[in-house]
């Protein structure tokens, strides 16, 4: 039993699996909306063996998934630059504050058609549009976090002539809590907008996991939809869970900083 309450989720996914297999064993959802779990695993399992790639959902799923990681990279990089520069200026950031949350309430759909004409229907659109809807949640975080440092720590790091490498540092273990936040918001974004943005138009390389659930739901082909449901899934929580463990330890860093 208390191993369960340290870890409810070993009861909650095999009930969830358990549920979908009744749902779908008993007809109680027809096949055309609901898949089984062994549909979808055997999607899955022959999406490793040497098959036609446009039949593997993994060979989808990477470059989708490539497009995600990359367009969320471009927007941290940029972000944590403007957000920092923003945050040390507090006139600056009131300035330039609501025009990111007019920008961030803007879907990045919006922004794809004008960014397919301008990159030539090129790849570097869909970066683009992951990039671009992200910046603002990013640039917004990062500066609110450098606002709230605490001044009063560096001033007496200051006084006891500590060494300028180590208030730098001191500043660093802070401000990350906050690029780690943000990195851990935009990254389920980013996954988001490279899967609609590939629904919208298919890439060149016709190799898109937005693109294959789009046909896939059009063609009732159930089992590759809910596989492709499950790969992101899957993917999401594990770098989310990753992002949110080392967010916790540098909260925990800067913590024992402040005591």
């Amino acid at each position: 039993m208390q191993r369960l309450r340290r870890n409810p989720v070993a009861v909650t996914i095999p009930a969830l699996i358990l549920a979908w297999w009744a749902l779908s064993h008993f007809g109680l959802i027809g096949p055309s909306l609901l898949a089984s779990p062994h549909e979808v695993l055997a999607v899955i399992v022959r999406a490793f063996h040497p098959v036609a790639s446009n039949e593997a959902v993994f060979h989808h799923a990477k470059d989708s998934l490539l497009r995600a990681l990359t367009g969320w990279s471009v927007s941290l990089s940029l972000g944590v630059a403007i957000g920092l520069m923003l945050g040390l200026n507090s006139i600056a950031c009131r300035a330039v504050e609501p025009i990111l949350e007019f920008c961030r309430s803007i879907p990045p759909v919006m922004a794809f058609p004008p960014l397919l004409v301008a990159f030539s229907f090129g790849e570097a659109a869909y970066i683009w549009a992951i990039a671009v809807g992200c910046l603002p949640i990013t640039v917004l975080t990062v500066a609110r976090g450098v606002q709230s440092l605490n001044h009063g720590r560096q001033e007496l790091l200051a006084v006891h002539k500590v060494a300028r490498s180590v208030q730098l540092l001191a500043s660093v273990v802070e401000i990350l809590p906050s690029v780690f936040l943000a990195a851990r918001v935009i990254f389920s974004f980013s996954i988001i907008v490279a899967i609609v943005t590939e629904m919208v138009f298919s890439p060149r390389s016709g190799f898109a996991l937005g693109s294959l659930a789009k046909d896939s739901e059009i063609s009732f082909d159930t089992p590759t939809f809910y596989a492709c449901a499950v790969i992101l899934g899957a993917y999401g929580y594990v770098v989310n869970s990753l992002l949110r463990r080392i967010e916790s330890w540098l909260g925990g860093v800067r913590t024992r900083q402040t005591s």
